[in-house]
C-alpha cells in the first residue's frame, strides 16, 4: 500500500522531530546573528552612543585617547572629520574579537587610520596599555574613555586604577553609561540574555548609587556627573556623562 499524506501525520508530529526542529532552528538563527553582529550592533546602539561620543569630544582637543570597549567603532566614526579637525587620535582596545576585526573594516572604509586605531585587549593587560601610549617623553595618553563598557567588566575599580596608569597627570577619565533608578521585576535577567539575541553584552543592571560608590573609592576626582542631553533619560533609567579627574 502507497504512503498517503496522512500516514506521515503521527511522525511529523512526534517529539523527537519537534525539538530537533527547535534546536536546528535556533541553532540556524544564532549563526545568522552572529555573522551580523556588527550590523546588528549598528542598529541597537548606535544613534546613542555616536550622541555619547559627541558629547566627549566636544569637549577635547589635541588629544590622543584611549578608547576601552570601542566595539566596531561605528559610533567613533560617526565624527571622524570633527576628530581629524581637532587634532584627536584614538586607540581603541575591545575584548570580543568580531568587533575588532568589524572596527579595522570600518576604519579603512572611512580612510580614518591616522586618527582611529583598534586592537583586541583587555583594559586589565597593562603592558598592552604603555604599547599603545604615545611615543616621546612624557608617553601617556592625555584622556582615557569607557563607552557603555565600565558596566561590563569585572572589576571596574580596578579597570579605573589600571587606565589611570597610562595617563597623564592631570588626565581625565570620561565616562558614558546609562544607570538604573529602580528595579523592574525580571530586567536583570532580560539583560544579561539580551547578548544572546543581539550579540551585543549590555552587562548587569547597574545603579547610580553604586557606581558613585565606586567613584569614590576610586580617589580621583569627580568633575562633572550629568544626564546626557538628547540620550536616555527617563523614571527607570539615565545616561550619564561622568569625568573624573586622575
Amino acid at each position: 500500500m502507497a504512503e498517503t499524506e496522512t500516514d506521515w501525520f503521527p511522525l511529523l508530529r512526534s517529539p523527537f522531530l519537534t525539538t530537533t526542529g527547535i534546536i536546528v532552528a535556533s541553532t540556524l538563527g544564532l549563526v545568522l546573528v552572529r555573522s551580523n553582529a556588527s550590523s546588528i550592533y549598528d542598529l541597537v546602539i548606535f544613534k546613542m552612543t555616536s550622541l555619547w561620543y559627541k558629547a566627549v569630544i566636544d569637549r577635547i582637543s589635541s588629544a590622543c585617547i584611549l578608547d576601552i570597549g570601542i566595539g566596531n567603532a561605528t559610533s567613533c566614526l560617526a565624527h571622524a572629520d570633527l576628530l581629524k579637525e581637532k587634532s584627536i587620535t584614538v586607540k581603541g582596545v575591545d575584548f570580543t574579537q568580531h568587533y575588532v576585526d568589524a572596527a579595522q573594516v570600518n576604519i579603512a572604509s572611512k580612510d580614518a587610520a591616522s586618527n582611529v586605531s583598534v586592537v583586541y585587549g583587555s583594559v586589565y593587560d597593562l603592558p598592552l596599555l604603555k604599547s599603545l601610549a604615545p611615543k616621546g617623553p612624557n608617553s601617556k595618553f592625555d584622556a582615557v574613555y569607557f563607552s557603555g563598557s565600565i558596566s561590563l567588566l569585572p572589576d571596574p575599580l580596578e579597570a579605573l586604577r589600571t587606565v589611570a596608569k597610562v595617563l597623564k597627570k592631570g588626565g581625565l577619565i570620561y565616562v558614558t553609561q546609562t544607570y538604573q533608578h529602580r528595579n523592574v521585576p525580571g530586567l536583570a535577567t532580560f539583560k544579561r540574555n539580551m547578548k544572546f539575541f543581539t550579540t551585543i553584552d549590555f552587562g548587569e543592571l547597574t545603579f547610580e548609587k553604586d557606581i558613585m560608590e565606586i567613584y569614590n573609592n576610586s580617589e580621583y576626582e569627580v568633575v562633572e556627573h550629568k544626564p546626557i542631553e538628547g540620550s536616555v533619560d527617563n523614571a527607570f533609567q539615565t545616561a550619564y556623562l561622568t569625568i573624573l579627574k586622575v
